[in-house]
């Protein structure tokens, strides 16, 4: 018994020092981060991106093989699973966005190749705040430059999502909000984001008012939540297209001039004068009111002699504020 006690003491001890094939054996997953590199995860230490454009990557040491599936936060399988990796090879897989939230990376081991043998299965999770960002440079802008036919292309700020295979950006004057965050207009227009600039564009906006925008981002046939909605005011220049006078001959003279754009009915002009082609003591003439046709006429009475006159706008809602000189000269008839 003495000789078996010793035997069976060894049997213990070797056995002891036995380790199972799985206590050291582990799962490797990784995702691509917003900058689209991969990344390892860790059970129970989810990362929190804004990628909408998600990669996955799983290679295991234990088992044979492994399967792999993600499901987004609306428990619903997104992208292309992984039906059977080989043990030791790295396979990857893209995911679709399926809304903000929590996506969770599911990983079975099998202890055979067809993966009909499953030993364990590990779980690994992310967040996902996806979303855009749009701001004027100013609350207010002009439509177009002082004498100038073209159309002003507004920019604004803008902070793209990475991941993003498009954006889709509204705006419309005088829109309502709807309770998706979506703009109710019969007249929404479309703005742009440039690539080149970072900056979205809006082209063709000419008429003045008050405007609102909202953007969201785009995954494929996946978008984020709109933003929320910006207002800004587009606002025509003070610029005169054309002047005449219809009455030229003294002692009394009728100036009419024909404004840029016929947005400011029933706002006045001042028109002022000074002595002289580099006069500065101007002292006003009248303060004409602008018609349905964006024009202004006045009537008054000057001695003859060489002038500076002075067209200038307070400026509203609608017409921004400025001032506009041309020397005329009166001899009898003005010149």
């Amino acid at each position: 018994m003495k000789v078996g006690g010793k035997l069976l003491a060894t049997a213990v001890v070797a056995t002891g020092l036995v380790v199972p094939a799985t206590a050291n054996a582990t799962v490797l997953a990784k995702i691509t981060d917003d900058a689209g590199t991969p990344v390892a995860l860790a059970e129970g230490a989810p990362p929190s991106l804004r990628n909408m454009d998600v990669r996955y990557y799983v290679n295991t040491d234990e088992g044979v093989s492994f399967s792999a599936t993600v499901l987004g936060p609306d428990g619903l399988p997104t992208g292309v699973g992984i039906t059977c990796g080989s043990k030791g090879v790295e396979s990857n897989r893209s995911t679709d966005y399926h809304g903000n939230g929590v996506y969770t990376l599911q990983v079975t081991v099998y202890s055979d190749i067809p993966c009909a043998k499953p030993t364990r299965t590990v779980s690994y999770t992310w967040n996902v705040a996806a979303g855009v960002a749009i701001a004027p440079p100013a609350p207010t802008m002009l439509t177009r430059q002082p004498n100038s036919f073209s159309t002003i292309t507004q920019q604004f700020n803008f902070t793209p999502n990475p991941g993003a295979t498009g954006y889709e950006i509204k705006y419309a004057k005088g829109a309502a909000v709807n309770p998706d965050g979506s703009l109710n207009s019969p007249a929404i227009k479309d703005g742009f984001f440039n690539t080149t600039t970072g900056k979205v564009e809006l082209i063709g906006a000419r008429e003045p008012g008050t405007y609102t925008i909202v953007a969201r981002a785009r995954a494929f046939g996946n978008y984020t939540a709109w933003t929320p909605p910006v207002n800004f005011n587009l606002i025509a220049p003070f610029d005169i297209s054309s002047r005449s006078f219809p009455d030229s001959r003294g002692p009394s003279y009728q100036v009419r001039a024909t404004l840029g754009d016929a947005v400011a009915a029933g706002s006045r002009v001042t028109v002022a004068v000074a002595k002289g082609k580099k006069g500065k003591r101007f002292r006003t003439l009248g303060k004409p009111k602008i018609n349905s046709k964006g024009q202004i006429t006045l009537r008054f009475r000057l001695s003859r002699g060489t002038y500076r006159m002075r067209y200038s706008f307070k400026g509203n809602s609608v017409m921004a504020r400025g001032t506009i000189y041309e020397t005329i000269r009166i001899k009898r008839v003005i010149g």
